[in-house]
């Protein structure tokens, strides 16, 4: 199956992502485009109309055998075989990735805190071992934080998006972490009051979210300063998109959050400025270490 490029456009589909990206170099802008699109198919094959699944599943299934034999004739997946070859990238990690997404293919609803990790990791935290291996991160403890960030993204991107996923019959959020949502979740884009009564679980999602970001922002100004800007910049920006919505009041229901072009500029301007100040955070100790141990499940968490 080959996919319009232009239909999985970085610059119009991830502006968020894409806006960061400008601050590496061409080499790697190019490189980082390669596992963007790759990211991106999959994703897309994942978000099929239900009735189309089984082919759905089929692709997928087709695409982690490819990437097994290191031979596709998908010119996207060829191309990101092409680039894991380049970064000695271990093809368990995008089977990894891809298990997630076929995961998506069925009912979603995640039970507690290790399924939520689990699933953030297999979509997520495995393309931060992919950008540590294009940023040439060797140490294991850097490469823990990159796969972190990446959890920390999906969680910001699970509380934005709660309305689209249940219009496509999926739970992101956990069952054992929702207050009082539990039994009529499946309700809550039409009923006002549940919605109000689910802004306690959003912020308690955002607030993991945010511990899992300070965790990140201690291996981000332990990058090189070609990398650490950019990085931190994608880090901030997302998870400003978390701040966002606690200003509007946790309203996900009538608009879909994010940020404009003025406000990633702010943004940005502060994020460099902690940068400079070499501003430090206190990171969650606790959390990390449940994180860590949910991780170290995964071989592909653990590939150097």
């Amino acid at each position: 199956m080959n996919e319009s490029i232009a239909n999985l456009s970085i610059e119009k589909r991830a502006k968020t992502f894409y806006f960061a990206s400008l601050f590496f170099s061409k080499k790697i802008q190019d490189d980082i485009k390669i596992l963007y699109f790759f990211c991106r198919l999959i994703d897309d094959i994942g978000d099929k109309d239900p009735k189309n699944s089984k082919l759905a599943f089929e692709q997928l299934k087709r695409f982690k055998k490819d990437i097994y034999n290191q031979n596709s004739s998908d010119k996207i997946i060829s191309e990101f075989i092409g680039l894991m070859t380049k970064y000695k990238i271990n093809p368990w990690i995008p089977i990894d990735l891809i298990d997630g997404v076929m995961s998506d293919l069925k009912k979603v609803e995640i039970r507690n805190f290790s399924e939520l990790i689990e699933y953030s990791y297999k979509v997520a935290g495995t393309v931060g071992i992919m950008m540590c291996k294009i940023m040439a991160v060797k140490k294991k403890e850097l490469r823990y934080y990159g796969i972190q960030l990446g959890i920390a993204m999906q969680l910001t991107n699970i509380s934005r998006d709660v309305k689209e996923d249940l219009g496509k019959n999926r739970i992101y959020i956990p069952k054992d972490l929702r207050l009082k949502t539990n039994k009529h979740f499946r309700t809550l884009k039409e009923n006002k009051f549940l919605q109000q009564e689910f802004s306690k679980d959003l912020e308690n999602i955002l607030r993991i979210a945010d511990k899992i970001y300070n965790i990140a922002w201690v291996g981000i100004i332990k990058l090189p300063i070609k990398y650490r800007i950019p990085i931190a910049v994608a880090s901030f920006l997302y998870q400003s998109i978390g701040t966002k919505i606690r200003k509007k009041n946790y309203n996900i229901w009538s608009e879909r959050i994010y940020l404009t072009k003025t406000e990633k500029l702010i943004k940005t301007i502060q994020v460099i400025k902690n940068l400079l100040f070499q501003k430090r955070i206190e990171k969650d100790i606790k959390i990390e270490k449940k994180v860590i141990n949910i991780l170290d499940k995964f071989r592909s968490a653990n590939y150097d």
